[in-house]
Protein backbone atom coordinates (compact mmCIF):
# COMPACT_ATOMS: atom_id res chain seq x y z
CA UNK A 1 0.00 0.00 0.00
CA UNK A 2 1.25 3.65 -0.95
CA UNK A 3 2.50 5.74 2.26
CA UNK A 4 -0.51 8.68 2.50
CA UNK A 5 0.32 11.77 0.66
CA UNK A 6 1.07 14.63 3.40
CA UNK A 7 -0.48 16.92 0.89
CA UNK A 8 -3.44 15.02 0.45
CA UNK A 9 -6.72 16.73 1.78
CA UNK A 10 -7.91 14.63 5.00
CA UNK A 11 -11.16 13.06 5.36
CA UNK A 12 -13.15 12.05 8.06
CA UNK A 13 -14.14 8.23 7.40
CA UNK A 14 -16.41 6.36 9.57
CA UNK A 15 -13.22 5.64 12.18
CA UNK A 16 -14.37 2.61 14.44
CA UNK A 17 -13.70 3.39 18.27
CA UNK A 18 -11.25 0.95 18.18
CA UNK A 19 -8.61 2.68 15.76
CA UNK A 20 -8.39 5.83 17.63
CA UNK A 21 -7.31 3.79 20.83
CA UNK A 22 -4.85 2.27 19.24
CA UNK A 23 -3.63 5.93 17.72
CA UNK A 24 -3.85 6.67 21.41
CA UNK A 25 -1.66 3.70 22.49
CA UNK A 26 0.57 4.56 19.81
CA UNK A 27 1.18 8.36 20.23
CA UNK A 28 1.24 7.76 24.27
CA UNK A 29 3.64 5.68 24.32
CA UNK A 30 5.49 6.52 21.55
CA UNK A 31 6.91 3.09 19.88
CA UNK A 32 4.78 0.63 17.81
CA UNK A 33 5.57 -2.52 19.93
CA UNK A 34 4.57 -1.00 23.45
CA UNK A 35 1.19 0.42 22.22
CA UNK A 36 1.20 -3.74 20.80
CA UNK A 37 2.09 -4.58 24.25
CA UNK A 38 -0.75 -2.28 25.35
CA UNK A 39 -3.48 -3.13 23.25
CA UNK A 40 -2.64 -7.30 23.68
CA UNK A 41 -1.68 -7.58 19.94
CA UNK A 42 1.65 -8.23 17.87
CA UNK A 43 3.65 -5.88 16.87
CA UNK A 44 2.57 -6.36 13.28
CA UNK A 45 -0.98 -6.14 13.78
CA UNK A 46 -0.49 -2.47 15.23
CA UNK A 47 1.82 -1.56 12.67
CA UNK A 48 -0.78 -3.19 10.13
CA UNK A 49 -3.61 -1.18 12.32
CA UNK A 50 -1.97 1.87 11.94
CA UNK A 51 -1.26 2.17 8.46
CA UNK A 52 -4.82 1.25 8.03
CA UNK A 53 -6.11 4.19 9.41
CA UNK A 54 -3.46 6.34 7.63
CA UNK A 55 -4.88 5.38 4.55
CA UNK A 56 -8.43 5.77 5.56
CA UNK A 57 -7.78 9.34 6.85
CA UNK A 58 -5.66 10.34 3.60
CA UNK A 59 -2.87 11.68 5.83
CA UNK A 60 0.23 10.37 7.68
CA UNK A 61 -0.22 10.42 11.30
CA UNK A 62 2.84 9.18 12.53
CA UNK A 63 6.80 9.70 11.59
CA UNK A 64 8.34 6.36 12.15
CA UNK A 65 12.46 6.09 13.15
CA UNK A 66 15.28 4.08 14.70
CA UNK A 67 13.69 5.52 17.93
CA UNK A 68 10.16 5.16 17.63
CA UNK A 69 6.94 6.72 16.67
CA UNK A 70 5.91 10.53 17.06
CA UNK A 71 2.56 11.98 15.59
CA UNK A 72 2.17 14.43 13.02
CA UNK A 73 0.76 17.74 13.00
CA UNK A 74 -2.37 15.95 11.59
CA UNK A 75 -2.11 13.07 14.14
CA UNK A 76 -1.74 15.08 16.66
CA UNK A 77 -5.12 16.79 15.71
CA UNK A 78 -6.75 13.52 15.59
CA UNK A 79 -4.96 12.36 18.88
CA UNK A 80 -6.84 15.02 21.07
CA UNK A 81 -9.96 14.17 18.98
CA UNK A 82 -9.60 11.11 19.90
CA UNK A 83 -9.46 11.24 23.22
CA UNK A 84 -12.75 13.47 23.61
CA UNK A 85 -14.53 10.65 21.38
CA UNK A 86 -13.48 7.44 23.65
CA UNK A 87 -14.07 9.19 26.81
CA UNK A 88 -17.69 10.07 25.94
CA UNK A 89 -17.60 6.73 24.49
CA UNK A 90 -16.47 5.39 27.99
CA UNK A 91 -19.08 7.71 29.62
CA UNK A 92 -22.04 6.36 27.87
CA UNK A 93 -20.95 2.49 27.79
CA UNK A 94 -20.32 3.67 31.72
CA UNK A 95 -23.93 5.13 32.18
CA UNK A 96 -25.63 2.12 29.94
CA UNK A 97 -24.08 -0.32 32.34
CA UNK A 98 -24.86 1.20 35.51
CA UNK A 99 -28.58 0.09 35.90
CA UNK A 100 -27.99 -1.03 39.34
CA UNK A 101 -26.37 2.83 39.57
CA UNK A 102 -23.33 1.12 40.66
CA UNK A 103 -20.16 3.51 39.54
CA UNK A 104 -18.02 1.54 37.30
CA UNK A 105 -15.11 2.26 34.84
CA UNK A 106 -11.12 3.20 34.63
CA UNK A 107 -10.26 6.55 36.53
CA UNK A 108 -6.56 7.39 35.42
CA UNK A 109 -5.18 10.12 38.15
CA UNK A 110 -2.01 11.73 37.86
CA UNK A 111 -0.39 12.93 41.02
CA UNK A 112 3.11 14.95 41.85
CA UNK A 113 5.57 12.81 43.73
CA UNK A 114 5.42 15.31 46.63
CA UNK A 115 1.58 14.51 47.17
CA UNK A 116 1.47 10.51 45.71
CA UNK A 117 3.23 9.07 49.16
CA UNK A 118 0.63 10.96 51.44
CA UNK A 119 -2.21 10.44 49.77
CA UNK A 120 -2.43 7.18 47.98
CA UNK A 121 -2.19 4.82 50.74
CA UNK A 122 -5.30 7.00 51.86
CA UNK A 123 -7.31 7.24 48.79
CA UNK A 124 -6.93 3.13 47.05
CA UNK A 125 -8.40 1.83 50.06
CA UNK A 126 -11.20 4.62 50.35
CA UNK A 127 -12.28 4.41 46.52
CA UNK A 128 -12.29 0.41 46.79
CA UNK A 129 -14.74 0.39 49.64
CA UNK A 130 -16.78 3.01 48.28
CA UNK A 131 -17.02 2.15 44.46
CA UNK A 132 -15.42 -1.29 44.12
CA UNK A 133 -16.20 -1.50 40.51
CA UNK A 134 -13.61 1.48 39.81
CA UNK A 135 -10.16 0.94 38.76
CA UNK A 136 -7.42 3.58 39.22
CA UNK A 137 -4.87 4.02 37.00
CA UNK A 138 -1.89 5.99 39.00
CA UNK A 139 0.91 8.47 37.42
CA UNK A 140 3.18 9.43 39.49
CA UNK A 141 5.51 12.61 38.09
CA UNK A 142 6.49 16.12 38.48
CA UNK A 143 4.12 18.39 38.38
CA UNK A 144 4.34 20.27 34.84
CA UNK A 145 4.51 16.70 32.91
CA UNK A 146 1.25 15.90 35.06
CA UNK A 147 -0.55 18.91 33.97
CA UNK A 148 0.46 18.40 30.24
CA UNK A 149 -0.90 15.21 30.68
CA UNK A 150 -4.16 16.33 31.80
CA UNK A 151 -4.17 18.92 29.27
CA UNK A 152 -3.72 16.80 26.51
CA UNK A 153 -6.63 14.78 27.52
CA UNK A 154 -4.77 11.83 28.18
CA UNK A 155 -5.51 11.82 32.46
CA UNK A 156 -9.13 12.06 33.88
CA UNK A 157 -8.12 13.21 36.60
CA UNK A 158 -4.93 14.87 38.18
CA UNK A 159 -4.09 17.16 41.38
CA UNK A 160 -1.93 19.99 40.64
CA UNK A 161 -0.54 22.94 42.10
CA UNK A 162 -1.55 26.64 41.53
CA UNK A 163 -0.32 29.99 42.67
CA UNK A 164 -3.72 30.60 44.82
CA UNK A 165 -7.23 29.38 45.45
CA UNK A 166 -9.19 31.19 42.95
CA UNK A 167 -11.65 29.47 41.59
CA UNK A 168 -10.82 28.19 37.73
CA UNK A 169 -13.20 25.64 35.40
CA UNK A 170 -12.68 21.98 36.42
CA UNK A 171 -10.63 22.94 39.56
CA UNK A 172 -11.22 22.17 43.18
CA UNK A 173 -9.26 24.09 45.72
CA UNK A 174 -8.48 21.42 48.49
CA UNK A 175 -5.51 23.20 50.26
CA UNK A 176 -2.31 24.93 51.12
CA UNK A 177 0.70 24.97 52.52
CA UNK A 178 4.19 26.24 53.12
CA UNK A 179 7.17 25.95 50.95
CA UNK A 180 10.39 25.59 53.00
CA UNK A 181 14.21 25.61 52.72
CA UNK A 182 15.15 22.24 53.15
CA UNK A 183 19.33 22.06 54.30
CA UNK A 184 20.92 18.71 55.71
CA UNK A 185 20.82 19.30 59.31
CA UNK A 186 24.90 18.49 59.62
CA UNK A 187 25.52 21.94 57.47
CA UNK A 188 22.73 24.23 59.24
CA UNK A 189 20.85 23.13 61.79
CA UNK A 190 18.58 26.16 61.75
CA UNK A 191 15.17 26.28 61.72
CA UNK A 192 14.28 30.39 61.87
CA UNK A 193 13.00 32.37 58.84
CA UNK A 194 14.91 32.99 56.02
CA UNK A 195 14.23 36.21 53.45
CA UNK A 196 14.33 34.97 50.01
CA UNK A 197 17.26 38.02 49.48
CA UNK A 198 19.38 36.13 52.07
CA UNK A 199 19.31 33.10 49.66
CA UNK A 200 20.33 34.81 46.59
CA UNK A 201 24.03 33.25 46.87
CA UNK A 202 22.94 29.76 48.05
CA UNK A 203 23.61 26.73 46.12
CA UNK A 204 20.00 25.38 45.44
CA UNK A 205 18.79 22.12 43.35
CA UNK A 206 14.68 22.74 42.09
CA UNK A 207 12.87 21.47 39.00
CA UNK A 208 12.62 22.58 35.88
CA UNK A 209 11.29 25.95 34.34
CA UNK A 210 7.48 23.76 33.49
CA UNK A 211 7.04 23.06 37.38
CA UNK A 212 4.92 25.19 39.37
CA UNK A 213 7.60 25.31 42.44
CA UNK A 214 10.17 26.63 40.16
CA UNK A 215 7.91 29.31 38.97
CA UNK A 216 6.81 30.23 42.41
CA UNK A 217 10.48 30.36 43.40
CA UNK A 218 11.65 32.14 40.29
CA UNK A 219 8.97 34.97 41.10
CA UNK A 220 9.74 35.13 45.01
CA UNK A 221 13.52 36.11 44.06
CA UNK A 222 12.74 38.49 40.83
CA UNK A 223 10.29 40.95 43.75
CA UNK A 224 14.11 41.46 45.19
CA UNK A 225 15.47 41.68 41.13
CA UNK A 226 17.34 38.43 41.56
CA UNK A 227 17.69 35.20 40.14
CA UNK A 228 17.97 32.08 42.32
CA UNK A 229 21.49 29.99 41.58
CA UNK A 230 19.94 26.84 40.89
CA UNK A 231 23.02 24.83 40.39
CA UNK A 232 21.27 21.68 38.60
CA UNK A 233 17.51 21.25 37.36
CA UNK A 234 16.19 17.98 38.91
CA UNK A 235 12.90 16.12 37.91
CA UNK A 236 12.89 13.72 40.22
CA UNK A 237 11.84 14.36 44.23
CA UNK A 238 14.10 11.43 45.29
CA UNK A 239 16.86 13.06 43.92
CA UNK A 240 16.17 16.47 44.93
CA UNK A 241 15.93 14.89 48.69
CA UNK A 242 19.12 13.11 48.59
CA UNK A 243 20.97 15.82 46.95
CA UNK A 244 20.12 18.06 49.77
CA UNK A 245 20.91 14.94 52.37
CA UNK A 246 24.41 14.96 50.70
CA UNK A 247 25.14 18.61 52.24
CA UNK A 248 26.13 20.60 49.19
CA UNK A 249 23.28 22.25 48.17
CA UNK A 250 19.73 22.92 49.23
CA UNK A 251 16.31 23.09 48.01
CA UNK A 252 12.55 24.46 48.64
CA UNK A 253 10.37 21.70 49.39
CA UNK A 254 7.26 21.14 51.35
CA UNK A 255 7.38 19.56 54.78
CA UNK A 256 5.41 16.13 53.59
CA UNK A 257 7.66 15.54 51.13
CA UNK A 258 10.86 15.83 53.40
CA UNK A 259 9.43 13.46 55.63
CA UNK A 260 8.42 10.45 53.62
CA UNK A 261 12.94 9.78 52.73
CA UNK A 262 15.16 7.87 55.15
CA UNK A 263 18.79 9.24 55.70
CA UNK A 264 20.37 12.47 57.50
CA UNK A 265 18.12 14.71 59.09
CA UNK A 266 16.80 17.97 57.35
CA UNK A 267 16.59 21.21 58.85
CA UNK A 268 13.62 23.08 57.08
CA UNK A 269 12.96 26.76 57.23
CA UNK A 270 10.03 28.67 56.69
CA UNK A 271 10.81 30.88 53.49
CA UNK A 272 9.71 34.67 53.81
CA UNK A 273 9.60 37.84 52.72
CA UNK A 274 7.33 37.27 50.25
CA UNK A 275 6.05 33.93 52.21
CA UNK A 276 5.71 30.68 49.86
CA UNK A 277 3.25 29.12 49.73
CA UNK A 278 0.93 27.42 47.32
CA UNK A 279 -2.65 25.85 46.94
CA UNK A 280 -3.03 22.08 45.70
CA UNK A 281 -6.41 21.61 43.78
CA UNK A 282 -7.70 18.29 42.27
CA UNK A 283 -8.43 18.83 38.78
CA UNK A 284 -10.82 17.38 36.17
CA UNK A 285 -9.78 17.86 31.72
CA UNK A 286 -13.06 19.61 31.66
CA UNK A 287 -12.45 21.22 28.13
CA UNK A 288 -12.01 17.60 26.76
CA UNK A 289 -15.62 16.06 28.04
CA UNK A 290 -18.02 16.42 31.15
CA UNK A 291 -16.48 13.88 33.71
CA UNK A 292 -18.36 10.27 33.95
CA UNK A 293 -19.46 9.38 37.20
CA UNK A 294 -16.53 7.11 38.12
CA UNK A 295 -14.38 10.40 37.47
CA UNK A 296 -16.22 12.41 40.23
CA UNK A 297 -16.79 9.99 42.81
CA UNK A 298 -12.23 9.93 42.72
CA UNK A 299 -12.54 13.08 42.77
CA UNK A 300 -14.45 13.13 45.98
CA UNK A 301 -13.06 10.34 47.13
CA UNK A 302 -9.43 12.98 46.97
CA UNK A 303 -10.96 15.86 48.80
CA UNK A 304 -12.52 13.48 51.78
CA UNK A 305 -9.19 11.32 52.00
CA UNK A 306 -7.25 14.72 52.12
CA UNK A 307 -9.54 16.01 54.86
CA UNK A 308 -9.41 12.27 56.77
CA UNK A 309 -5.11 12.73 56.73
CA UNK A 310 -5.31 16.16 58.23
CA UNK A 311 -8.11 15.57 60.87
CA UNK A 312 -6.12 12.66 62.27
CA UNK A 313 -2.39 14.67 61.83
CA UNK A 314 -1.02 12.29 58.94
CA UNK A 315 -0.52 15.08 56.67
CA UNK A 316 2.10 17.78 58.21
CA UNK A 317 1.71 21.56 57.52
CA UNK A 318 -1.20 21.30 55.31
CA UNK A 319 -4.57 24.01 55.88
CA UNK A 320 -7.81 22.61 54.58
CA UNK A 321 -9.61 25.22 52.30
CA UNK A 322 -12.72 23.30 53.34
CA UNK A 323 -14.46 23.32 49.68
CA UNK A 324 -16.37 20.37 48.26
CA UNK A 325 -17.19 19.46 45.33
CA UNK A 326 -21.20 20.46 43.99
CA UNK A 327 -23.68 18.04 44.40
Amino acid sequence: MDAPDPRRPGRIPGLDVAALRDLILGVDTGSITRAAAAAGVSQPAMSARMTQLEAEVGRRLLERGPRGVEATAVGLELYRGAQQVVRQVDRLAEQLGAGSREIHGSVSVGLPATVAGTLVPALLPLVAERHPGVRLELFESMSGYIQELLGRGRLDLAVLFRDDPSPRPGELAVYDEPLLLATAASVDASTEPVRVRDLRERALVAPGERSNLRALVDRAFAEHGLAPRVVADVESLTAMVRLVQGGAVSAVLTRSAAAHYAGPELALRPVVEPLLRRTVSVCVAAEFYEPRLAVLAVRDAVVDAVHALADRDAWPGITLLDRRPPD
